[in-house]
């Protein structure tokens, strides 16, 4: 009998150790895809927008989107980095499309900014 009793405490404890570890993990991976889907939101939504703007304006070259870069702690920016300037209307364009692609993931825009349970996010073309 005690032996019984000494192997489901050790089983209970193992257990405890394991629900530990994954609620660790699924922490760290819940935070690192938010991060991925709200990049990948961004970089989609830019690039449509883009290919949108050179599409109805032939006197516009080729525009590319060259990179998207993250900074910041709790608000975090998003840098959206263009092969070559635009107008400020069409910057407004991609802005808006940038945040309106974001927001369909399922996060909350307000006004200019993406909120989210973690991060706020504002997006800036350069």
């Amino acid at each position: 009998m005690d032996q019984r009793a000494q192997i489901s405490a050790e089983f209970i404890l193992l257990l405890g150790f394991i629900f530990v570890i994954v609620l660790l993990i699924a922490g760290y991976a819940g935070e690192q895809n938010e991060l991925n889907v709200v990049s990948a939101a961004a970089r989609d939504g830019a690039m449509k927008s883009v290919s949108d703007i050179v599409l109805l304006n032939r006197n516009i070259g080729p525009v590319k989107v060259e990179s998207v870069n993250m900074t910041g702690n709790q608000n975090k920016t998003i840098q959206i980095k263009l092969s070559s300037s635009l107008s400020s209307s069409y910057n407004t364009m991609i802005l808006n499309d940038t945040l309106e692609s974001i927001a369909s993931q399922g996060f909350t825009r307000e006004n200019d900014t993406i909120v989210t349970g973690r991060y706020r996010y504002t997006v800036t073309i350069i």
